[in-house]
């Protein structure tokens, strides 16, 4: 596999395992049951030990890169290179070793609060290291360390809203009725703080466009591959907020409705679990623009 195809697609498993192991534990603190309880944190330890091992191989992958093949990538020296003198490289290490902490806070906490709250601290120092390793830390001065905190911000909240989704889709694989209730009551709790989440991605979304794109760099948004990419990514997310508010605003209700009136559930259920895939997908297909994207150069740079 090409090296570049390579950083691209470490880095999408990263995303990926990312806002999995800091959702996942955060969504617990929504009321699951206790069998949907087990399942995220059985989740999340997976998550976890992905993100650990695609973690180092980004980082010789990246390297890779930098030295212009393996063979020269994985020279020791070169990876020594690499994490010592860069922030991508401290990132990557920074990133493995939070991964593993949290995993081990998972596992040796075996579902209690102390365990759950180091293995979340770790989980979201690990999501925010991307910040290190992206477009956030090349910026300098005043104007750069409000990229970074908006990269920051933007990650996290990013991995709040996917990580609730990866969470009901496992309360809602096989719902039972009696468990409507339930489901009804964590889909009406989520639906402010995915609101808040939504917000800051807009708000820090805007906030690293500026930086990236700048006033003269608009008119190249369309002529670069950075551009193209950036318009599906918004694509992408315009479905998501539209499938979003259909089931704050048309599915929860009818799910609390049907179990007020202790009416058939299966049938809003269903289409629930096809509305929450369906962003899911959407929403880690767009992670895998954005790893495109850390790999090419923005109309601003260029």
């Amino acid at each position: 596999m090409p090296i570049d195809l390579t950083v691209v697609s470490l880095r999408w498993l990263q995303f990926a395992a990312a806002v999995l192991v800091l959702g996942l534990p955060l969504f617990q603190a929504l009321g699951l049951s206790e069998p949907g309880r087990q399942s995220a944190r059985r989740a999340a330890i997976t998550a976890g030990l992905f993100l650990l091992v695609a973690a180092l191989g980004g980082l010789l992958a990246q390297t890779a890169m930098m030295a212009g093949g393996w063979a020269a990538g994985l020279e020791p020296e070169a990876v020594s290179y690499v994490v010592q003198s860069t922030s991508l490289g401290i990132a990557h290490v920074v990133r493995a070793g939070l991964a593993l902490l949290g995993v081990a806070a998972l596992v040796l906490g075996r579902g209690r609060r102390a365990g759950e709250l180091v293995a979340t601290l770790a989980f979201a120092g690990a999501v925010a290291s991307f910040a290190w390793s992206g477009h956030g830390a090349a910026s300098e001065g005043s104007l750069g360390l409000l990229h970074l905190a908006a990269d920051i911000a933007h990650a996290i909240a990013a991995a709040v809203w996917l990580g609730a989704l990866a969470g009901f889709c496992l309360l809602l694989i096989r719902p039972k009725p009696r468990e409507a209730s339930g489901t009804a009551r964590s889909l009406a709790r989520f639906a402010s703080i995915g609101t808040v989440a939504v917000a800051v991605l807009i708000m820090t979304g805007l906030v690293n466009a500026a930086v990236l794109i700048g006033a003269e760099g608009l008119g190249r948004i369309t002529g670069s591959t950075w551009g193209f990419l950036l318009i599906a990514k918004l694509v992408l997310f315009a479905m998501m907020v539209g499938l979003a508010a259909h089931n704050r605003f048309t599915l929860t209700p009818a799910l609390s409705r049907a179990v007020e009136a202790q009416a058939d559930t299966d049938r809003v259920l269903r289409r629930l679990r096809i509305s929450i895939g369906l962003e899911m997908l959407a929403g880690f297909a767009l992670l895998g623009l954005v790893a495109a994207m850390g790999v090419q150069m923005p109309p601003a740079s260029m």
